[in-house]
């Protein structure tokens, strides 16, 4: 090894540190070796119980969530800091171990009421799992909520959790049920960056300042940022406190290749070949169709003995989904998928897979990653920099490198970075972001969300949209709400009227001809709120999904495919899930209800604003379960829909917390009959 004094950084001396482990056949006794040399920079879960002053240290860091584990200097400063203050915005690299330490600070201070705001249904469900499986023992005094409802009575005397996605937060203005909050965590906060253009970001704003308003401690969760522009302007500004700390060593290989996706595939394949089946790797694909273009076209042929849950799980995608489905194809040549098109269910038994099973090493996977997926891997391949610089860049990029290495597992990760002529070079000083609130910043949204009525007032354009509607300010924050910036809502209006002679026209044609189907109406709706879409397709798997006898998803494609035969069989497939698993209940349902709104406020009749009700709003909610929430959490938990019904009948629809939930379910799974494979997987893996 080098002299320490030849070394740069204090980062720099442990990753030599960590890279003499990785590359030494017998680790545990390199670890024993370098003890006296881990200790001091911190690597105290590889210096152990090797040498005194190390043995003294870890004794006294001892994790209280896990007697196994021992903190490491880094996660104690962050806990402390947490203690100290009222908030901390904590900034980490991936594999620092920042969730553990949250649970940790919960672990040992027991705050009574906390929010955990994540962004995907994916992390509520690993969190929700953590508490309830992992670390079951320690949480067991809590009630544990995955959604909040204004109809439910919640003891906040007790002690509850609530682990909730950022538009879950704001919507039906549902952040009036807490008071008082003792500890709240908004993870992966980047997304609060200002940007004006997506409806998203103006959510997680208003969940942040609502939050924060009636929260006793706060803490927000990133890697890679580097500060906060105007944080004075925050209500309670928060201490800002970073970490560079990793236990694992990150590299990066560039491979140079002509562009085209042909050559990139050839070169995942050459570095496949060249790493084996035995290590686990992910490869980043920036969308879904390179996913499936790649899976057609490139994968190559792995002998792989499929049994068990993947042979039961390949089983039943054929035969509710569709046996030419791409991930039928993947799984049947070793290779798993994830991506945020695929349903909850299917992607955490995607990951399971990866993380449980040898036979299944390769995960292809889209940005999905970038949002917190707790998984690990020694390689990670970047086929791709997505359409830099607008959609991917330095920061992004080490996100995802940092996604390879894993403590104890994979000490050092490699990324493998296949760059065409026109890809960046990326470079790590460039990864850190400066970012700035938009509920500090100059906001027409936030003005109108937040009540700032002078400059409300001042705004001649959204005077003249209430004047044209004939409603107050306050009645468009009580009917159209927080989902949809104000230009959205303006456009959609816009649109709404230019459409709106069409659209009576087929509610009355519902109204007087008997045997009338709804695809024309839907296809209505569907141009309101899509007109930059001109694909027959989307709205066409649309109808058939809201047809109410629930049809099999099989039987919605292959209807598809004999209307448009000259369709891919993966676009028919993929958009299917897509509109079933999110796009339904969530815009087009949220859209929908403002064009019903639209439709009273331009005083259309009663009988055609009640079929149109009937057509689209009712079945959506039947069909979705978002008058019982009982019924969209099991569907929120990975439980297929065509199976929430039946689990029901049994365990009653009587609304209650995870623990409470899991309880029931194991209880009385036997009495199951009839339900799907992904369903069994589910209960069985609580």
């Amino acid at each position: 090894m080098q002299q320490a004094d030849s070394y740069n950084t204090l980062e720099d001396l442990r990753q030599e540190l960590i890279l003499e482990i990785d590359k030494s056949e017998d680790k545990e006794l390199t670890k024993k070796h370098l003890a006296e040399e881990l200790f001091p920079v911190g690597l105290t879960m590889y210096s152990g119980f090797n040498s005194l002053n190390s043995v003294i240290y870890n004794s006294f860091a001892q994790s209280k969530l896990d007697k196994t584990i021992s903190l490491h200097p880094d996660q104690l400063m962050v806990i402390d800091e947490i203690r100290k203050n009222d908030g901390v915005i904590f900034s980490a690299p991936t594999s620092f171990g920042k969730t553990f330490s949250i649970f940790e600070y919960i672990a040992q201070e027991n705050p009574k009421n906390i929010v955990l705001v994540v962004p995907t249904l994916a992390l509520v469900s690993e969190y929700n799992s953590l508490i309830t499986k992992k670390y079951r023992n320690k949480f067991e005094k809590y009630k544990v909520y995955r959604s909040i409802s204004e109809e439910h009575s919640y003891d906040f005397a007790a002690f509850n959790i609530f682990i909730l996605t950022h538009d879950r937060i704001v919507d039906q203005v549902s952040f009036t049920i807490f008071d008082k909050i003792d500890f709240l965590v908004i993870d992966e906060v980047y997304k609060l960056k200002r940007n004006e253009s997506d409806d998203r970001v103006l959510i997680l704003n208003l969940a942040y300042h609502h939050l924060v308003k009636v929260s006793v401690k706060h803490v927000l969760l990133a890697p890679f940022i580097g500060g906060i522009d105007n944080i004075e302007e925050l209500a309670k500004k928060p201490s800002f406190v970073k970490s560079n700390f990793s236990p694992v060593v990150n590299q990066v290989k560039s491979y140079k290749v002509e562009d085209g996706d042909e050559h990139r595939f050839d070169q995942v394949n050459k570095i496949l070949k060249d790493i084996g089946t035995e290590e686990k790797t992910m490869v980043y694909f920036h969308t879904v169709a390179n996913i499936y273009k790649y899976i057609n076209s490139h994968i190559p042929v792995r002998e792989v003995e499929i049994t068990g849950i993947a042979e039961n799980f390949i089983s039943w995608m054929k035969e509710e989904i569709h046996e030419e489905w791409y991930l039928v194809k993947s799984m049947e040549r070793g290779f798993l998928v994830h991506n945020g098109q695929l349903s909850t269910g299917i992607r955490m038994l995607q990951l399971e897979l990866y993380n449980e099973d040898t036979s299944f090493n390769t995960l292809l996977c889209t940005s999905t990653l970038l949002e917190g997926v707790n998984t690990t891997a020694k390689h990670v391949i970047i086929s791709k920099a997505a359409r830099y610089p607008d959609d991917f860049d330095a920061f992004d990029f080490y996100n995802l490198v940092g996604r390879s290495g894993r403590l104890f597992k994979h000490y050092l990760g490699i990324a493998h970075y296949i760059q065409g002529p026109d890809d960046p070079d990326f470079n790590k000083a460039d990864a850190e972001r400066k970012i700035e609130f938009e509920i500090t910043g100059d906001s027409t949204d936030i003005d109108i969300q937040l009540d700032n009525m002078e400059k409300i007032n001042a705004n001649e354009e959204y005077q003249e949209f209430l004047t044209r509607l004939g409603i107050t300010h306050e009645e468009y924050k009580d009917k159209i709400g927080s989902k949809y910036r104000f230009k959205t809502v303006k456009e959609l209006y816009e649109r709404y009227r230019q459409a709106e002679g069409g659209l009576l026209n087929e509610l009355d044609n519902l109204l007087n001809i008997s045997n009338r189907g709804s695809y024309h109406l839907v296809l209505a709706v569907y141009k309101i709120i899509e007109p930059s879409r001109r694909d027959r397709v989307r709205p066409n798997l649309l109808n058939k999904l809201l047809h109410q006898g629930r049809p099999k998803l099989k039987d919605v494609i292959n209807d598809a495919r004999n209307y448009f035969k000259n369709r891919d069989i993966d676009y028919l497939i993929s958009t299917a899930i897509n509109l079933k698993s999110s796009y339904i209940e969530h815009q087009f349902y949220s859209k929908a209800n403002i064009i019903e709104y639209f439709m009273e406020r331009n005083n259309v009749r009663q009988d055609l604003r009640d079929k149109y009700i009937e057509k689209i709003k009712r079945r959506i909610d039947f069909l979705y379960f978002n008058n019982s929430k009982i019924k969209k959490t099991l569907k929120d938990m990975g439980i297929y829909e065509r199976d929430v019904e039946k689990i029901t009948e049994i365990i009653g629809d009587e609304y209650r917390d995870s623990f409470a939930l899991r309880l029931a379910l194991l209880e009385n799974k036997d009495d199951f009959v009839g339900i799907s494979y992904m369903s069994r997987y589910i209960i069985d893996n609580l």
